[in-house]
């Protein structure tokens, strides 16, 4: 009996083992802690990886996308051929903005897609087969497959089945009676504009891009028989018409116009973002530049040239001033075309955080937003201001001063980054790798012949991510439009081209 009795302690010892090593193993699998911080070092072997508003950063590994949280930890294996964010491109010309559905992403499998939620609640099967539109009116995403359209209520989070064989939106329109209308239509009025005579309007789905007044009821036809249906999926007018004029001079939709005013929902028409008011811009002339001072009037925007010319001119990351180049010397303009620093300067960056970065006398120096010199020039080279820190070098060496201008970090380094999510690229005659704000290394390899570049995941998103591979001209605009957090640093391995992270778990 004893022996039986060991035995299975034995076995159940070596079972727990097991499990504690298969569990370790799919948590280690990705990741290692770089140092005793709350920083994870993720290896080089992914083809790459795409950061997501949210805090998910996602990973191609082996041909398939997976999703992992900003701590490294996976959430979701490689398994997906790519995934979109849910993006409607806005149309300049008719003052209609992007617009972004920040808790929806679109996933595809073996040519076939569906929808999953930043909850990582798969909403449905991947069984669309293609996309048709997206209309910002409605917050519809409609979709196909095997010939039958479906759609997707982005705000309600409701999927409507693929079973239609042609939809229609609901548009009211003033009735012109010398235009020739191609879609089926019925003539109505509205009580709420003095009985003035209209139009229920069927629209194309593909014009549902397009501003208009939609009722929020959807056309359908199925089994030839013609109907109409919510924007829930929910039927509105029973399939019982052989027709689309017959179900628009149903009495529900004409019951469903009695409070609608045509001119009040013309007041809430989707408009430009107004610029600012004043900015400054500039022109070429030859080997020379023109300011060029824009003010917005009652008449729109006022643009009033320069008369002097200038040998250069730079940004600097404000609207109402800028650099100018004469006679060797910096100096800045404001947007009346006065100089509010004479040329003096070798040398001048843009703002960042408040500082102006110049360089006088051949030594850098900062001044602060009122252009009062605040750090005095006495650096060889210094960068711009960066999460309260400043990389500068003094006697061949880079060190980091605050915004008090004290040296925190001591001049060591053979090169210094900007401070990014609380680490900055560094590099010694022995270590290239990241360091903290003490100025400790986190993470470091050898300096000779070094395989690795370090990249922030801001710089890495913009630059150096392949539109390519991200299957979706809409994530150019979300990548560009969007607040990411501040993930880390992508590790890049020259030789083998693969890419690892540097996470400090920051993400939301």
């Amino acid at each position: 009996m004893g022996e039986i009795l060991v035995k299975r302690i034995k076995r159940l010892v070596c079972f727990l083992l097991a499990v504690v090593w298969v569990i370790g193993t799919l948590t280690l699998a990705y990741s290692q802690q770089a140092s005793s911080q709350k920083i994870v070092y993720i290896k080089p072997q992914f083809e790459n990886v795409m950061f997501w508003e949210n805090g998910w950063i996602s990973y191609l590994e082996g041909g398939k996308w997976g999703i992992m949280d900003s701590s490294g930890k996976v959430l979701l294996k490689p398994q997906f051929d790519k995934i979109e964010p849910v993006v409607f491109p806005g149309i300049s010309s008719m003052g209609v903005e992007w617009k972004f559905y920040k808790d929806t992403l679109i996933y595809w499998q073996n040519g076939k897609a569906g929808f999953i939620d930043t909850n990582l609640k798969t909403i449905t099967k991947p069984e669309i087969e293609s996309f048709e539109v997206l209309t910002p009116w409605l917050n519809l995403y409609f979709f196909k497959k095997e010939d039958k359209y479906g759609f997707f209520n982005l705000e309600k989070k409701v999927y409507v089945v693929p079973q239609f064989d042609k939809m229609y939106f609901v548009d009211i329109l003033p009735y012109n009676p010398t235009t020739k209308y191609s879609n089926p239509y019925v003539k109505c009025t509205l009580p709420e504009e003095n009985n003035k005579e209209y139009l229920l309007y069927a629209v194309d789905l593909r014009d549902g891009v397009w501003p208009g007044f939609y009722l929020e009821y959807i056309l359908v036809s199925k089994d030839k028989k013609c109907g109409a249906i919510d924007t829930n999926g929910n039927i509105f007018i029973d399939l019982k018409y052989s027709s689309f004029e017959e179900v628009l001079a149903d009495s529900k939709l004409k019951e469903a116009l009695k409070n609608i005013s045509f001119s009040s929902q013309a007041s809430n028409k989707q408009q430009i973002k107004k610029t600012s008011s004043e900015y400054i811009s500039y022109e070429q002339v030859g080997n020379k530049y023109k300011l060029i001072f824009n003010k917005e009037s009652s008449r729109g925007f006022v643009q009033t040239k320069s008369k002097e010319t200038y040998d250069n001119v730079k940004y600097l990351g404000v609207s109402n001033f800028i650099a100018v180049y004469t006679n060797k010397k910096w100096g800045i303009v404001d947007s009346k075309g006065k100089f509010v620093l004479k040329p003096q300067f070798d040398d001048i960056k843009e703002f960042s955080e408040g500082f102006l970065a110049f360089k006088q006398n051949g030594k850098w120096g900062f001044m602060d937003k009122n252009f009062k010199v605040v750090i005095k020039p006495q650096f060889d080279i210094a960068e711009n201001f960066s999460e309260g820190y400043a990389a500068v070098k003094k006697s061949g060496l880079w060190g980091y001063i605050n915004s008090s201008g004290n040296l925190v970090i001591k001049p060591q380094f053979t090169l210094a980054g900007s401070f990014f999510a609380k680490l900055a690229i560094a590099s010694t005659k022995d270590y290239v790798g990241l360091i903290d704000t003490k100025g400790s290394f986190v993470l470091k390899f050898s300096a000779k012949n070094s395989q690795y570049m370090f990249v922030d995941t801001e710089t890495y998103r913009y630059r150096y991510q392949p539109d390519s591979d991200l299957n979706s001209g809409g994530y150019f605009m979300y990548k560009s439009s969007l607040i990411f957090p501040k993930f880390g640093y992508v590790v890049i391995d020259k030789k083998s081209k693969k890419v690892g992270l540097v996470l400090r778990g920051q993400g939301k």
